[in-house]
């Protein structure tokens, strides 16, 4: 048997799923072009045979999943002189990075170079090959223009059981957003149905009637004139989750065109407020803490991103030096 190999029991939800779909939902490293290169080359089993991409599981099934090997081709090459990694966390089996807003995780389409797998490539280390050489330890991603922690597997080993942990709910992970709307819930817990919009399938709705469950809990940390300050902790990890969640819950985030308005509608009061949101132009969303038992050594980890700067600057419009002791003693619940 191959150490690598990936096992896994089809579950009621993905009764009548497509083999491609159930495999890169359940490995979020794996896009579903590579699992259809996967499966067209018999790297994946179901109850021990080779079925087509296409092939509808039921509940139950038994399905087996070979990895790709290190030379299925050369993949990305590495990219120096740009911005360095900033490394919150490194042993042999894993590291945690802060990525910068505006850094495509992995090369696709448009963005061939100046990715964070660039990167990884270019500080000379290894990594796992799950999700193809296009993407060198990647066990989950970060939208383009949101910041903060991302965990990266060093080996296939550690790569499989971290996959394990994402899919069993046992990372936990809170992100930072500033929301349109002071108005929004002490407290929250939005659970929908996910799927793709009908009118644009690079987008994403909770207002669905089949679908993926999609659950995310949420805490009001401060509230200004016009916004808020939220801590939100998604409990799945589907695209574009938090921000479509808190969009149709009637407080899109700050600076996300694509499932909001942006900014304060013009005129909005008090004006000092609008200039202090205006400072950040991408959404403002950030990945600020991980929390989870290292897949091999057992040790509790428990993980910060700082914030940058367009995410400070921000805060500090709105509420002065008062958020600094807020999120010291939140990190610290």
């Amino acid at each position: 048997m191959k150490e690598d190999l990936l096992r896994f029991e089809t579950g009621d939800h993905e009764n009548g799923a497509r083999l491609d779909m159930v495999i890169a939902a359940r490995f979020p490293a794996i896009s579903r072009s590579l699992a259809q290169k996967l499966i067209k080359n018999g790297a994946a089993l179901v109850n021990g045979r080779q079925r087509p991409a296409g092939f509808r599981l039921a509940a139950g099934m038994q399905v087996e999943l070979t990895p790709p090997p290190p030379s299925d081709h050369a993949g990305p090459a590495p990219e120096h002189g740009g911005p360095e990694l900033e490394i919150l966390f490194e042993d042999e089996f894993l590291m945690v990075i802060n990525k910068r807003a505006g850094l495509v995780v992995h090369p696709g389409a448009g963005h061939g170079s100046g990715t964070l797998v660039n990167q990884l490539l270019a500080s000379g280390r290894t990594f796992s090959n799950f999700g193809g050489p296009d993407r060198p330890g990647i066990v989950h991603r970060l939208d383009k223009d949101t910041s903060g922690v991302m965990i990266v597997a060093r080996d296939n080993h550690t790569h499989e059981l971290l996959g394990d942990m994402f899919r069993e709910r046992t990372i936990n992970k809170t992100y930072l957003a500033v929301v349109l709307g002071p108005g929004i819930d002490d407290q929250g817990l939005i659970e929908t149905s996910f799927g793709r919009r009908t009118g644009d399938r690079r987008q994403f709705t909770g207002r669905v009637r089949d679908g993926r469950d999609a659950v995310t809990g949420y805490r009001t940390l401060m509230r200004a004139n016009l916004c808020a300050l939220v801590a939100a902790k998604p409990m799945t990890g589907r695209t574009h989750q938090i921000r479509v969640h808190l969009s149709e819950a009637g407080h899109p985030i700050v600076g996300d065109r694509v499932y909001g308005r942006g900014w304060p509608r013009r005129g909005s009061r008090p004006e000092s407020e609008v200039a202090a949101l205006e400072m950040i132009k991408r959404h403002a969303l950030h990945a600020w803490n991980i929390r989870f038992a290292h897949p091999v050594t057992g040790q509790q980890m428990d993980i910060t991103a700082p914030l940058p700067g367009d995410f400070r600057r921000m805060l500090d419009g709105l509420f002065g030096d008062q958020w600094k002791d807020l999120l010291s003693r939140e990190a610290a619940r």
